[in-house]
């Protein structure tokens, strides 16, 4: 039996929606009255106002950051299904210790807390970095987790908000991989290879880059790591609405993106700052997988079971993974996909017009991967809800 592997990675971003267009039946056409004037043209509606959308930050603040990614991993094979439930909380600090030169700013982002759950069945696996070290007992994945806690990066942004440099990457990794546990690496390959890291960073996404009315549009292109592996995603943006939330003003965008296969296998994945770096602690996506996959088999055994029943030809049972990937359940915003399609994704983002600053992204994604496996077909459906939010801005501690 081949070996399954589940390849989470976070991705926030969203996906097309189809149009159409209406036009009159030949009968209507036929029916309709000769006249010598051209028809009228319809009025156009009149444009409304314009908005510069762009990304500020404020100097010497600290930006405190919460993301929630919670996932529902449905594995089907030979009439049997699994499901797997994770979610994964990060607490992080951005330090904007100053304003460059170029306009940019230089920050610094530190991992202050973490919280990881996954249920099988009726079993559950939970943990809290904020709880005492001596209650992570013999678990070998608490401990790891927990090494990454407290550690930082440095880097610095351009003028409009985007990533210019990263320093501090090698050794995060360092300290967050030091002396684990093999059934770890998978997780932790996940968690911290370079497009997950890149999406931890206060740079903005789905900003425009021109002033916008509401009902304008725009688009963007790119290949991405998403855990049906690395994917061509093609999302369009729309400028909704000028709202009060929460007490500001924010313009509300949503973003639809759509998944398929790329036209040519990419060496890395795409990140929202731009990069295309994909590896990590893990290497490559197939070794992350490999590592996700024996990380999955570990924590199944540790919670004795709840896996789905394996192929006929023996083997080890499926697992879901953990990881920062998260789920859309049904509901209003259930997603379906269509003929070549292997993800979809929709999702909001809301800008503070006075700060400016993405203040919140919130979005669901879906991803089906299907696979032959001795003549039949062995099916993984993600399922995906992810959040990031802005939760305080202070003075930075005068100890930093």
């Amino acid at each position: 039996m081949k070996k399954l592997r589940l390849f989470l990675l976070p991705a926030l971003a969203a996906l097309c929606l189809p149009f159409a267009a209406c036009k009159k039946s030949a009968k209507e056409e036929v029916a309709a009255p000769e006249t010598d004037s051209a028809p009228a043209e319809p009025a156009e509606k009149p444009r409304g106002e314009e908005h510069t959308l762009v990304a500020k930050l404020p100097t010497g603040k600290e930006v405190d950051e919460q993301i929630e990614i919670e996932s529902k991993i449905e594995t089907t094979f030979n009439g049997n299904s699994q499901n797997m439930e994770n979610k994964v909380t990060l607490e992080l600090a951005h330090r904007v210790t100053k304003e460059l030169e170029s306009g940019g700013h230089a920050v610094e982002m530190e991992l202050t807390g973490k919280k990881f759950e996954m249920k099988a069945g009726e079993n559950v696996l939970a943990w809290d970095s904020a709880n005492p070290k001596s209650e992570d007992g013999k678990n070998p994945l608490f401990k790891d987790l927990r090494k990454a806690v407290g550690g930082t990066i440095d880097y610095e942004t351009k003028a409009d908000g985007s990533l210019a440099k990263l320093d501090g990457y090698e050794a995060f990794i360092k300290r967050a991989t030091r002396s684990t546990a093999r059934s770890s690496r998978g997780m932790l390959a996940t968690l911290y290879g370079k497009p997950a890291v890149a999406r931890m960073l206060l740079t903005p996404v789905g900003l425009p880059d021109k002033p916008v009315a509401e009902g304008d549009t725009w688009k963007e292109s790119k290949v991405d790591v998403t855990p049906a592996g690395i994917l061509q995603a093609e999302t369009t943006y729309t400028f909704e609405e000028l709202s009060i939330r929460e007490g500001i003003q924010v313009a509300v965008i949503s973003a639809n993106t759509v998944y398929t296969k790329p036209q040519a296998a990419p060496q890395g994945g795409g990140d929202r700052s731009g990069g295309e770096e994909a590896g990590g602690p893990g290497g490559g996506p197939e070794e992350m997988e490999d590592g996700m996959a024996a990380e999955n088999e570990a924590r199944m055994a540790e919670m004795g079971g709840g896996g789905a029943e394996a192929p006929p030809a023996g083997g080890s049972p499926a697992g879901g993974g953990g990881g920062d990937s998260g789920a859309a359940s049904g509901g209003d915003g259930a997603l379906s996909l269509g003929s070549g399609e292997l993800g979809k994704a929709i999702g909001k983002i809301y800008f503070d017009m006075e700060s400016g600053m993405v203040v919140e992204v919130s979005g669901k994604q879906l991803f089906q991967v299907d696979q032959s496996v001795q003549n039949q077909t062995l099916s993984r459906k993600f399922n995906v809800d992810i959040s990031a939010k802005i939760v305080g801005v202070k003075d930075i501690p005068a100890t930093q």
